[in-house]
């Protein structure tokens, strides 16, 4: 079989060194504000205005993007769509030989997408630190550690064909094996009758007739690709969280992890919920499929799981500080009390002498206190010995009493 160029664009979620501040509204008048006073030549910021929800009923009401970064000086092929939460979606446009090997034509895609993101990836990270000022700081994360390597978490493949050159000898074969091992291998055959125009299900995708790359079915896996790799962020944070709180020995910074990292799953969860309802009704639908195929409701109460371990733990935490605290208090007051019967003692004996030594300290008495004369009478040490012993066995006392 002769070589037949083939068009694949890939998309690639990878760490990106740039997070929204938990808490920021978007849809504030002050972020907006903020937003229309950045300036970078290779961003396109997304929601540059204030409107009302379910304004439009034929495109989406809310674009979760925070911006788009392309430089087509570098690669016109390759544009990075940055989300709130350290992700971002790399899409590459591949032209590729095809010559009757699948197999080949992924691996191609694959490398190519890696070099390509490689190559591109310190110019988006440069770009990120160029819009590190005051005023960003106050609504953006920036990571300062982040390496200029990219973390590529994985590179998914879509194939583009013409409507007109689908039944054709070379893209019948092509389509049937491109997604014999996808969530739905008669997709292939339905796109060749002309019932489907695309297939969304895993890791090998086909489009019919892609115009662009803000159709509504691209745009659809763009953001599929963003929730679903969001979450298995979420959840390792929410495991490393776990393991360090149960192995790592400084138990207040473990402590501070599990609950950031909750409240980070927490909110990408809401969001997803949240976000669903500014998509067009055909773009909901289309995101939903496709994260059905993946069984992204696995993975997020595999997160919810993990939730409550933190959770749990947390708690756990916080009763053993206020079971010490309440130790810690109980000891203080038990230590004073017995420092009180020492010390009552003490004066009880220093008062007995006086009196004896001074009679007119007790005129108004018709005769000497019987106790103050035993009390005095009785030797300075057998008093102190007698003091001790009665705080020890009041601490006896108290430590029965407390493991009642």
């Amino acid at each position: 079989m002769e070589t037949k160029q083939v068009t694949v664009v890939t998309i690639s979620p990878i760490y990106a060194p740039l997070e929204l501040k938990t808490g920021i509204n978007r849809l504030s008048e002050q972020y907006i504000a903020f937003k229309k006073q950045l300036k970078s030549p290779n961003i396109l910021f997304l929601n540059d205005s204030v409107q009302k929800e379910y304004e439009f009923i034929n495109h989406d009401s809310w674009d979760h993007r925070l911006f788009i970064w392309c430089d087509e000086a570098l690669d016109p092929t390759l544009s990075i769509h940055v989300f709130p939460n350290n992700i971002a979606i790399a899409v590459v446009t591949h032209t590729l030989d095809y010559n009757d090997d699948t197999e080949a034509l992924e691996s191609a895609a694959q490398t190519s997408a890696n070099f390509q993101i490689k190559q591109a990836y310190p110019g988006f990270v440069n770009a990120i630190n160029n819009l590190k000022t005051e005023s960003t700081q106050t609504f953006f994360e920036f990571d300062n550690t982040a390496s200029l390597t990219p973390d590529i978490f994985w590179v998914s493949r879509t194939l583009v064909v013409n409507s007109d050159e689908v039944s054709s000898d070379v893209n019948q074969p092509l389509l049937t094996k491109w997604l014999r091992h996808t969530y739905n291998p008669d997709d292939a055959q339905n796109i060749i009758d002309g019932t489907l125009d695309c297939s969304l299900t895993w890791l090998n995708y086909v489009i019919v007739d892609l115009a662009s790359l803000s159709d509504e079915r691209l745009e659809s896996m763009i953001l599929a690709q963003y929730y679903y790799s969001a979450q298995e962020r979420c959840n390792r944070l929410l495991k490393s969280a776990i393991d360090s709180a149960y192995n790592d020995s400084n138990d207040k910074q473990a402590n501070k992890q599990l609950i950031s990292s909750r409240v980070i799953t927490r909110l990408h969860q809401v969001d997803y919920h949240e976000h669903l309802k500014y998509l067009t009704q055909t773009k909901r639908k289309r995101v939903q499929d496709i994260l059905k195929c993946w069984d992204f409701e696995q993975l997020t109460e595999n997160g919810q799981r993990m939730i409550e371990i933190c959770s749990s733990k947390i708690e756990d935490t916080e009763n053993k500080k206020r079971e010490k605290s309440s130790l810690m208090t109980d000891l203080l007051l038990v230590a004073l009390s017995f420092f009180t019967v020492f010390e009552l003692s003490l004066y009880l004996t220093e008062l007995s002498r006086e009196m004896m030594s001074r009679p007119a300290l007790d005129f108004n008495d018709d005769s000497r206190s019987f106790m103050l004369q035993f009390i005095a009478g009785i030797d300075t040490d057998v008093m102190f010995g007698s003091g001790f012993v009665l705080t020890l066995l009041l601490f006896f006392a108290y430590k029965i009493i407390k493991s009642r």
